[in-house]
C-alpha cells in the first residue's frame, strides 16, 4: 500500500446529505425552543400546600360514616317470597284450565288411554257388572244368521 501525502489529497471522504442545509436553520431553531421549554418547571406545588395537607386529611377522616342499608332484610325477603307464593298458587289452581267433559273427548283418545295405561286385570274395574246381562249381548236369531251367510259370496271374502 502506498502512503499518500496529506497535502496531495483532494477528496476528504465526507459528504453532506442532499438538501441538508436547506432545512438546517429551522431544525436548529426548533431544538433551541424545545430546550428553553424543558428547563422551565411545569409542575408547581400550591403555596402552603405541605403546611395545610395534614389538617385536610384529618378533617376527611373525622367525617361520620354513611348509614348502610341491608339489601336483603327480613322485611324485603318475606314480602318477595309471599308475592312469589301467591303467583305460584294462582297458576297451580285450575282457574285458567277447562275441565274435560265427555263431549270434548275423542273416542280414539279414550281407546288409546285404555290400551296404554290400564292393564287387563284392571279392565273389570271400568265395567259395572250389575247393569250388564248376558242377554244384552246375545240377541240373535238363527234364521237371520243363515240368511246372511247364504248371501255372502266366497269371492267377496277372498282378497287378491
Amino acid at each position: 500500500m502506498k502512503k499518500e501525502n496529506l497535502n496531495t489529497i483532494n477528496n476528504s471522504g465526507f459528504k453532506a446529505p442532499k438538501d441538508y442545509f436547506e432545512g438546517l436553520e429551522d431544525a436548529i431553531l426548533t431544538q433551541a425552543k424545545l430546550e428553553a421549554h424543558s428547563k422551565t418547571v411545569s409542575f408547581k406545588v400550591p403555596d402552603n400546600y405541605f403546611e395545610t395537607i395534614e389538617d385536610s386529611i384529618v378533617a376527611k377522616l373525622n367525617k361520620p360514616e354513611p348509614k348502610v342499608f341491608n339489601l336483603f332484610s327480613k322485611k324485603v325477603i318475606t314480602s318477595v317470597s309471599s308475592i312469589a307464593a301467591a303467583i305460584v298458587l294462582l297458576f297451580s289452581l285450575n282457574l285458567f284450565k277447562s275441565t274435560p267433559t265427555l263431549e270434548n273427548l275423542d273416542t280414539a283418545t279414550v281407546e288409546n288411554y285404555i290400551l296404554d295405561e290400564i292393564e287387563i286385570n284392571e279392565l273389570d274395574l271400568l265395567i259395572d257388572t250389575s247393569e250388564l246381562s248376558q242377554n244384552d249381548f246375545i240377541n240373535y236369531d238363527l234364521i237371520e244368521i243363515d240368511d246372511y251367510i247364504d248371501d255372502i259370496e266366497l269371492n267377496d271374502l277372498y282378497q287378491d
